[in-house]
């Protein structure tokens, strides 16, 4: 995993300034803004933050920040990016796996966790305080079943079925879960759900083509109807089961 992360890291920005990658970070914030804290004061880690897409803005806005990664060539651009906005000496870094979190016990009011690794929570819980809150990204494993269909079916039909199905991602592997099988990942380590979103995969169910996707130019009212597109699709219940990840906010009690 480390290895893989440290491969990507001086081009993993990148993706977010194509079109699809700058719908999918327009999503990502309106979904999050909706359940930062209100105080300013209130410490947040983000946890697996790479190099540093959600730090470096909430740092901006006045948050006390810690970002945490096991890839230490994701952090070294992260500390680049914090150090050209003059915000190096605003936020704390740390290299460690999100499975061992080197923190106090209920150190957090907000944690946030998005790179998908479910093994993760029970940590993620440990940190964060009580009436705190937590935001994490799962592998839904119903959109992997329908990744892989056109390349294996027979791998695809007995992975819809299994509750052990996993996403394999150029090295990294994850444990896909169900909505379900979310939600009671939350409630297991004492987190009231407050709800759950549909992120990612959604330029292949709209069919926006490659050229569009992969474009750094387009089109600003089609990438506005495109957002709208896609947050209502994030809250739809019938479709959920067709995006590439979930999206978690909880509450601890």
């Amino acid at each position: 995993m480390k290895n893989m992360w440290n491969h990507r890291a001086d081009k993993y920005d990148e993706w977010y300034q194509t079109f699809q990658g700058a719908v999918q970070n327009y999503v990502d914030w309106e979904l999050l803004k909706k359940y930062l804290p209100k105080n300013k004061k209130a410490k947040i880690l983000d946890a697996a933050g790479g190099t540093g897409r959600i730090s470096l803005p909430l740092a901006k806005m006045g948050y006390s920040l810690t970002l945490c990664d096991i890839s230490p060539g994701m952090l070294a651009v992260a500390k680049q990016k914090m150090l050209k906005e003059g915000m190096l000496d605003k936020v704390k870094i740390a290299q460690c796996d999100v499975r061992h979190l080197p923190f106090a016990d209920e150190c957090f009011d907000f944690v946030l966790c998005w790179d998908g690794m479910r093994e993760a929570i029970k940590e993620l819980g440990r940190v964060t305080k009580r009436r705190g809150r937590m935001s994490v990204f799962l592998v839904n494993k119903w959109a992997s079943s329908i990744d892989n269909f056109y390349k294996n079916p027979d791998d695809a039909l007995i992975s819809i079925n299994s509750p052990q199905s996993s996403w394999e991602d150029e090295g990294g592997k994850y444990r896909a879960v169900s909505i379900e099988e979310a939600a009671e990942l939350f409630v297991a380590e004492g987190i009231k759900v407050l709800d759950i979103y549909a992120v990612c995969g959604w330029m292949d169910v709209l069919r926006i083509p490659k050229e569009v996707r992969e474009s750094h130019n387009w089109d600003e009212t089609f990438f506005g109807q495109t957002t709208q597109m896609v947050l209502k699709l994030s809250e739809e219940p019938s479709v959920k089961g067709m995006s590439r990840h979930l999206v978690l906010y909880g509450e601890k009690l």
